[in-house]
């Protein structure tokens, strides 16, 4: 009797909390069945990563030809400049992320935790963005791009942390699945866009050539922000526009309903706000070793394939001596089928087969169409486009990414605490822009140090993805946990 009694104290006590850390806010989006996918209300929540991959997309295809030309495609440190720029923007990426999903997880707001950012950071971005292709001195162009990034390292963490907030965990895969596949349409946008300009009628070289298409993403940059604040509507946290809190906000992703964390007191109770994102960062890998080790995945996966997406349109037009808007097509080539296949490579994760077992079946296949390109489809195509075998092989390498991009969500996600959803996957994008840092720069001085061989030197391009790749595949084996709870599972 004694023992019950106790027992409902402290259950009463519990509840007595429980309420005394939920937030008098009501939820402003209708719920849902917590075990079945909103496709609707999914697709909305990612038009904001919609909108940075379209950013992406294009900035990345076109900076580098516009590169060329301030720089002069005749200098001899072209590619060490070019990737050393391409990477600079990303350094500026590799110390806000962690910070701003720090800040989207205290954030008190009418508009709700994540919402602010994606206003704040897609605005300003979209400016930025506009005037790249106007600023035709290099010191200038590297201020700009690297003001560009710091507007989208703003909101890359709230567009990603948005949707477990209002998504279970038994539906992760799902939901990533059709993010990805929204986002991936994005990509799509900007990978047509040198197209769309390819058929006006404006001279190729000009400025303005060059600026009609960063005008056009701007455009649709602004449209479909506007898009989603008409259909996302978060659960207020609180009163004021923008207020940053010293507790972390947890999202009940069941009711919608938020609540201040139940964290240790030595890690949520603070004399005075201060920034603890990055000690915050370090707690968590130390305490985590699965997450770090999965960052080891991420981090050679998303250097072999920045490498590809800093150099490819160089590759594309000097190695296989195509147009800009052939190479663009070939973009177009890679990321199709991407698009096509997301929703389906979620449905793997979502499986008994579970998501780890799904990534690393899928990292398998990767290495082995990048080990077919790297030696058998790369030197029969050297200034001699065979678009078949060419499209065959990215559709064979872009498939399997995306099955690990579509599963490495749902596993971070996992592996997070409800209240630090932001700051992990701040942290996941730390990783992820500290890979599209180093590797226009690493892979920009492989080449310079090939450069004896002229354009034959892109040659060592797929071989070196492919080292990347098996090194992450090893990473993978380290890591336990990620999968859904077992009270999630079907």
């Amino acid at each position: 009797m004694e023992e019950n009694k106790k027992n409902n104290i402290s259950k009463e006590s519990e509840s007595t909390e429980l309420r005394a850390n939920m937030l008098p806010y009501e939820p402003r989006m209708k719920i849902s069945d917590p075990d079945k996918l909103n496709t609707k209300r999914t697709i909305f929540i990612s038009l904001s990563f919609f909108i940075v991959l379209l950013a992406w997309s294009y900035f990345n295809f076109k900076v580098p030809l516009i590169i060329e030309t301030v720089v002069g495609e005749t200098n001899p440190f072209l590619d060490l400049i070019k990737g050393s720029i391409m990477a600079i923007d990303n350094f500026v990426a590799v110390i806000l992320q962690p910070f701003f999903g720090d800040l989207s997880d205290r954030t008190k707001s009418k508009y709700g935790r994540r919402m602010p950012y994606i206003i704040i950071g897609t605005l300003s971005a979209t400016v930025f963005f506009v005037i790249i292709p106007w600023v035709r001195l290099l010191a200038g162009l590297i201020l700009i791009i690297l003001l560009f990034d710091v507007a989208m390292s703003i909101f890359r963490s709230a567009s990603i942390a948005i949707l477990p907030d209002y998504t279970t965990d038994k539906i992760y895969s799902k939901a990533s699945g059709l993010q990805q596949l929204i986002a991936n349409i994005g990509g799509i946008f900007g990978f047509a866009v040198p197209i769309i300009v390819g058929f006006l009628p404006i001279t190729e070289g000009t400025v303005l050539f060059d600026a009609i298409g960063f005008i056009i993403v701007g455009i649709l940059m602004i449209l479909f922000l506007f898009i989603q604040n008409i259909f996302i509507k978060e659960t207020p946290t609180g009163d004021k526009i923008l207020e940053i809190s010293e507790d972390r906000l947890e999202m009940d992703s069941r009711t919608f309903t938020v609540k201040i964390s139940n964290k240790p007191i030595e890690i949520q109770k603070r004399k005075k706000l201060r920034i603890r994102s990055y000690s915050d960062a370090m707690r968590i890998l130390k305490k985590n070793t699965s997450f770090a080790f999965f960052l080891g995945t991420v981090i050679f996966m998303y250097l072999a394939f920045a490498s590809v997406e800093s150099f490819f349109s160089s590759f594309a037009v000097s190695y296989i001596n195509i147009s800009e808007s052939t190479a663009s097509t070939l973009f177009l080539a890679y990321s199709g089928p991407m698009i096509i296949v997301a929703y389906f490579v979620g449905l793997v994760g979502q499986s008994k087969l579970g998501r780890k077992n799904a990534v690393k079946i899928f990292l398998a296949w990767v290495i082995i169409s990048v080990a077919i390109m790297s030696f058998v489809i790369v030197p029969m195509i050297y200034q001699n486009h065979q678009p078949i075998l060419v499209l065959t092989m990215l559709a064979l390498i872009s498939i399997p990414w995306m099955g690990f991009i579509v599963n490495s969500f749902p596993i971070i996600w996992s592996l997070a605490p409800e209240e630090e959803v932001g700051i992990y996957t701040g942290i996941y994008y730390t990783f992820n822009q500290a890979a599209y840092a180093l590797a226009p720069i690493l892979f920009g001085g492989i080449l310079s140090a090939f450069s004896y061989l002229g354009n034959y030197r892109y040659i060592v391009m797929f071989p070196f993805i492919l080292i990347c790749i098996v090194i992450a595949f090893l990473f993978m084996f380290k890591v336990k946990g990620g999968e859904a709870s077992d009270s999630e599972k079907d």
